[in-house]
Formats: C-alpha cells, structure tokens, sequence
C-alpha cells in the first residue's frame, strides 16, 4: 500500500485515513520515524523491531544474544540427532 502526501509547513504531513485504520494508529499516539537505505520508514506505536531483545533478560541464565535462526538450527539438530540415535537402537 502507498499514498502520495505533501510536505507541509515545518514538515507535517498527514497520514491518510485509510493507512491510520489499517495500522491502528490513533490521534495522540507517538511513531517512530527511521531512514532506512535512503527511505523514510514510520513505525505505529507497540512496533517490536527485534523480540529477542525483548525476550533477553527475562529468563534467568538464558540469553538470546544469537541470532534466533541459529539457536532453531541447534535445537533442530539435536532433536533429529536425539531421534536419530532412538531409531538405531
């Protein structure tokens, strides 16, 4: 989805009605405006950018400093190497 707004006085631009509705975006609420590789990005309010940054901490002893990906990989592996080693048996 797209929309063409103009620049206003001091920068202000309204975002359409339509796109407000879809993201649930509500008068008062506060975004997040990023540049992104040459792209002005705004993120609605409760945006979570990276949930494991969320999660870390929250467990003790357990970190999520890797990347997500990795840890599915090693867990996966070692759930088909557990099973592996069941069926040989």
């Amino acid at each position: 989805m797209s929309a063409h707004v103009r620049v206003l006085q001091k920068g202000k631009i309204t975002i359409p009605a339509e796109i407000r509705e879809r993201l649930g975006i509500k008068e008062g609420d506060v975004l997040t405006l990023e540049v992104l590789g040459g792209k002005v990005v705004l993120l609605p309010p409760r945006t979570v950018l990276n949930p494991t940054k969320v999660l870390d901490g929250l467990v003790e002893g357990i970190s999520l400093e890797k990347p997500i990906e990795e840890e599915l990989k090693r867990t996966t592996a070692a759930r088909i190497e557990k099973k592996l080693s069941r069926s040989k048996s």
